[in-house]
């Protein structure tokens, strides 16, 4: 039963959006929901931080808000650091909800995200910060993009987002092998963001440290460590960022 006394939040539509401590609530038809479920031994749900929804699946946030107000603030500093504008066509490898596609949606032409879980899917579907995820602009395609990248066009991407799960968790997105991939589809001058957070820093290990090692050697050149965002820039040949 619940015991937290719950707030309003929100209507978008028919459809009414409140709030407690470790949950959010939907509201539709009389019908009260939460916004979580478990779907292959995984425990998937929406709360609130600083009044924006942010997914945790076992209890492990999945949006970066470390020397950030909120996730949304995160997503505008990727995208304006790429510099992403009207003619660009960027790839988003892994959509969660949505929040950076959206926002690169504001400046490039098209956006193409991913979305290997069906959960986070249906979650997105009822978040309503992620409603302009569901737009002509933003091309949403559910699939593995550690599979699915082979099939992208090459040379076709002018600005590439890759945020993914923590190495432990999806090591293949990590790969020389999905690096190759990366440097195939990109075109020549390329802008580049690779979130990479930093696991066992306590034990001395810097992730960033091999990642730019593998990403040198498919041929990826200005890589530069960013800290407060847990990533790395780089581009598909010499061009300097500005």
């Amino acid at each position: 039963m619940r015991q937290n006394k719950l707030r309003f939040l929100c209507k978008r539509g028919d459809i009414e959006y409140f709030s407690d401590d470790k949950f959010i609530y939907a509201k539709k038809d009389g019908e009260e929901f939460r916004l979580a479920l478990f779907k292959d031994g995984n425990y998937y749900k929406l709360r609130l931080f600083n009044g924006i929804p942010i997914l945790e699946i076992d209890g492990i946030r999945m949006q970066l808000v470390l020397n950030f107000r909120t996730p949304l603030d995160y997503s505008r500093e990727v995208v304006k650091r790429l510099g992403i504008k009207k003619d660009d066509v960027v790839l988003d490898s892994c959509m969660g909800l949505g929040y950076t596609a959206i926002e690169a949606s504001k400046k490039a032409n098209l956006v193409l995200t991913f979305e290997i879980s069906n959960a986070v899917y249906t979650l997105a579907t009822w978040n309503p910060w992620s409603e302009e995820l569901f737009s002509e602009k933003i091309e949403i395609r559910l699939g593995d993009i550690s599979s699915e990248i082979k099939t992208l066009e090459s040379g076709f991407f002018s600005a590439i987002i890759h945020d993914p799960p923590c190495f432990s968790k999806a090591p293949q997105l990590y790969s020389l092998e999905f690096y190759r991939e990366l440097y195939r589809i990109a075109r020549p001058g390329a802008r580049i963001f690779h979130y990479v957070g930093h696991p066992r820093r306590s034990k001395g290990r810097k992730i960033e440290n091999s990642v730019t090692k593998r990403l040198r050697a498919v041929g990826f050149t200005n890589i530069k460590y960013d800290a407060r965002l847990q990533g790395i820039f780089f581009r598909k040949h010499s061009v300097p960022f500005q």
